[in-house]
């Protein structure tokens, strides 16, 4: 195996994990108990500053945005898109376990938001995925 099939395999492989863990936190959730993760949310921030309509809007779209990108990820279709959005999404999540001081959770979610940086910032080695097959297709 070359160097540069093996860069390609090693970012699949590290772009699979992340697209897996993002789709099943989601689809848990959606698929799950969705109305009493929405609840739980709502509960958690209800003495915060963040307004209660807020909550409930970022609560509901939380897990479908960790499902339907993490899916996209695993594919590998529109995967810089997926990488964005899914960092947007941890930024709100760490930024609401901050604003309630839960500083394990908020170290937890950065390992996500480093994981999540590495894959954007090696997406030169994406060469396993729908996003080159549609490029190689449309030359």
């Amino acid at each position: 195996m070359n160097d540069a099939s093996f860069e390609g395999y090693n970012y699949l492989i590290f772009r699979l994990v992340m697209g897996f863990n993002m789709m099943i936190h989601g689809a848990v959730r959606v698929f799950g108990d969705y109305s009493g993760f929405i609840e739980k949310m709502n509960t958690m921030f209800a003495d915060s500053v963040v307004p209660g309509f807020l909550v409930n809007i970022m609560a509901n779209l939380i897990s479908p945005v960790e499902l339907i990108f993490g899916f996209l990820l695993i594919l590998g279709f529109k995967t810089k898109v997926s990488i964005l959005v899914l960092n947007f999404n941890m930024l709100i999540l760490v930024s609401g376990v901050c604003l309630l001081q839960k500083w394990d959770l908020a170290g937890m979610q950065m390992a996500y938001v480093l994981y999540l940086f590495f894959l954007g910032a090696n997406i030169k080695y994406n060469k396993l995925s729908m996003d080159q097959l549609l490029v190689k297709n449309n030359s």
